[in-house]
């Protein structure tokens, strides 16, 4: 998926969601580190592993898009390993989707907040047993970073779609790849997460002034 580039209205460039919290927080770091660290004792190169999953889960996510928009995803083009660890994830979203009534409102739009200054791309708007929610995809593991992902785009939706408050809350939806196990996690109110984006905000902008002080 290219990058997207986010801008405020009078053309300052801004950070996406994604950025500002990969770049400025620290809490999942050291189970990475070991992660890696145990793929080399096992033999194999982590960039390796990890560039697989995420083609995997890009591809679990194009399906689950594409049922939602009515327009199938090409998988033709991906190996069949990895298309089989997606259908594992895609038929999962199938059940979810028949056991609730889901219509879509918006499907990854770009959102921009003039008043906080950053952008974000949530995966799903919509309507769930009729209350408008966020959702979000996950195929792989779900984390605290999460949380605060989540807790943006809401805030991001809100200021720009003020006339469709987000009563349903947040949804967060894993598909396991390998064993077809189902996760959902529901949140009504994320206020802490949402307070410890706005630090991580802070922190990103502080940063960006310091390094121009280099």
């Amino acid at each position: 998926m290219p990058k997207i580039e986010y801008k405020l209205k009078d053309g300052t460039r801004v950070s996406g969601t994604t950025t500002i919290i990969s770049s400025n927080l620290g809490w999942s770091r050291g189970a990475l580190m070991y992660w890696a660290w145990n793929e080399g004792k096992e033999g194999r190169d982590f960039r390796e592993t990890r560039d697989k999953a995420a083609d995997a889960g890009t591809i679990a996510h194009g399906m689950i898009e594409g049922n939602l928009k009515d327009r199938p995803f090409n998988t033709f083009i991906y190996p069949k390993e990895l298309v089989d660890k997606a259908e594992t994830s895609y038929l999962n979203f199938l059940e979810w989707k028949e056991r609730n009534q889901v219509k879509p409102i918006a499907i990854e739009p770009n959102l921009i907040s003039e008043i906080y200054q950053y952008g974000a791309t949530p995966d799903y708007i919509g309507y769930i047993n009729g209350k408008a929610s966020l959702l979000d995809w996950k195929t792989g593991g779900v984390y605290e970073d999460h949380l605060l992902q989540v807790a943006a785009y809401k805030v991001a939706w809100e200021e720009v779609h003020p006339e469709i408050p987000l009563d349903g809350g947040f949804n967060l939806i894993r598909f396991n790849k390998e064993d077809a196990a189902f996760d959902h996690k529901f949140r009504q109110s994320l206020s802490e997460a949402w307070e410890a984006f706005l630090n991580l905000l802070n922190l990103h902008n502080l940063h960006k002034k310091i390094k121009k002080m280099i």
